[in-house]
């Protein structure tokens, strides 16, 4: 890249730098980006980073691209811009293309542009996008305040969505069992196990070098029960260690005074990157609240654990069931550079 050209990315550079920071299933931060212009560039799904064993409708992969599309455009906004989004297929292609296995390669998703705008919007310091992060050492025994929670509730509600907050402890030890449950079920379904674990990272090294998956170090579990957890998953269901290992799992999970749930039109496709723009603005509004956040990913994926909840909650359409609460600084997980994310012309 010429001198002349790597000028012209300075904004781009300085925008993805801060947004390739944004969540994404597993860590698996599907996006790649082939810059064109000062203002102009190419979004690309990475074909080895899909989920199409887990996220069977797709919409959870989809849902990421557009917390990555959120991300850009609330960054571009102290700028005096704005992102607009051109897709090169519709959600409901682009969902089912996903939900089966991609080879490898890239997916080309979207044409993007920086465009000027007088627009007065919220925006978010890229402070909080850094600041931002998952949580799952124990929470602390403080309640969420009712003040806090209504502005979530409203902004779900603008977007279209519903939040539950749910803070009966009898209802929390309910869901929190069911998970575990559906946990261990599903890491004994060959298939799922196969897929979820191929992000698993048991070592420091191993971390650094993909700088995505699940690292060890943030899962708060020794990093000899990660690796029993998936070389040996059987042990999950084994009587004899089933009840022991259960319980223990529970003392992980640690203090949990709230569980949320976000409800509404998620599985729908059409609604998916829309979907996702609200969760990054969700999540950066826990994060300046100084709340974070843990998500129980089985409770809505695992359709006996689904069917429960919503008996239960009465809560229907569920697609993002987590913890939330104060919490002492987690670890953070590694991000890939913006190197590794870059395309080249000549890709």
């Amino acid at each position: 890249m010429t001198g002349t050209a790597a000028d012209s990315f300075t904004l781009w550079h300085s925008i993805l730098s801060i947004a390739r920071h944004a969540p994404s299933p597993h860590n698996v931060q599907p996006w790649r980006v082939q810059l064109i212009s000062s203002h102009r560039a190419e979004l690309f799904i990475d074909g080895i980073r899909t989920l199409p064993n887990e996220d069977t409708q797709g919409s959870f992969l989809i849902s990421a691209m557009g917390m990555f599309i959120e991300a850009i455009d609330l960054l571009a906004i102290p700028h005096g811009l704005r992102l607009e989004a051109k897709l090169h297929r519709t959600p409901t292609e682009f969902a089912e293309l996903v939900s089966r296995p991609t080879p490898p390669g890239l997916i080309s998703f979207a044409s993007i542009e920086l465009i000027p705008s007088t627009e007065v919007r919220d925006s978010y310091p890229p402070e909080l996008f850094l600041a931002r992060r998952t949580s799952r050492i124990s929470l602390r025994p403080i309640p969420v305040p009712a003040s806090t929670i209504a502005p979530l509730a409203r902004l779900a509600e603008a977007w279209g969505h519903r939040y539950t907050h749910v803070t009966d402890s009898k209802d929390l030890e309910l869901m929190l069992a069911h998970n575990i449950d559906a946990i261990f079920h599903d890491m004994n379904v060959p298939h799922y196990r196969d897929e979820i674990t191929a992000w698993f990272r048991f070592t420091k090294r191993a971390a650094a070098g993909h700088s995505d998956g699940l690292d060890w170090r943030c899962m708060n579990i020794s990093r000899v029960e990660f690796w029993l957890s998936a070389k040996f998953s059987k042990i999950l269901l084994f009587a004899p260690t089933r009840g022991f290992l259960k319980r223990r799992y529970r003392q992980q999970l640690g203090h949990v005074p709230a569980i949320g749930i976000l409800s509404g039109d998620f599985f729908n496709p059409e609604n998916a990157i829309a979907s996702g723009r609200f969760l990054l603005r969700f999540w950066l509004e826990l994060t300046r609240l100084g709340l974070y956040l843990h998500p129980y990913g089985n409770l809505v994926t695992n359709p006996q654990a689904a069917a429960w909840l919503e008996n239960r909650t009465q809560v229907p359409n569920a697609w993002l069931v987590f913890k939330v609460g104060y919490s002492d600084e987690p670890p953070l997980s590694h991000r890939r550079a913006l190197s590794d994310i870059l395309v080249s012309s000549t890709h």
